[in-house]
């Protein structure tokens, strides 16, 4: 796996200290909106739906708890049934399911589109905080 994008997600994902359980909630989706609204519309939201059905099918072999429903699922509907799940899980087993789900969904992504372009399009959709900083160090 690429580094670059598991600093990403590292990043993304990271907690702020204090944080109420409603805010950790919220953060745990930040990464998952930002994502969809920039791919879908690149590969349509039933597109982005049986992505991310397919990394939640492949990962409750791992997490039984985990949902895995249709792919056909609105988008609104899909992050609800995550954010049910994650806040049923617990703070520190919601993180570890959280990353590893992004960690497969952009895995299978980069599969189909290579890890350049996958890397790009995850710092676009989160905020380019790896572009700034290639281009701070490249300075």
């Amino acid at each position: 796996m690429d580094h670059k994008r598991q600093q990403l997600i590292h990043t993304m994902l990271a907690q702020r200290a204090g944080a109420t359980a409603t805010e950790i909630a919220e953060h745990n989706l930040l990464p998952w909106h930002a994502l969809a609204t920039h791919l879908s519309p690149l590969i349509g939201e039933s597109g982005f739906g049986a992505l991310y059905g397919r990394t939640a099918r492949l990962l409750a072999a791992q997490y039984g708890w985990l949902t895995t429903g249709p792919s056909s699922t609105s988008l609104e509907a899909l992050f609800q049934i995550l954010n049910e799940d994650l806040r049923g899980a617990g703070p520190a087993l919601a993180a570890e399911v959280n990353a590893a789900l992004l960690l497969r969904l952009t895995g299978l992504l980069s599969e189909l589109i290579g890890e350049a372009l996958t890397t790009r399009l995850l710092d676009a959709a989160w905020g380019g905080g790896l572009t700034q900083k290639n281009a701070r160090e490249q300075k």
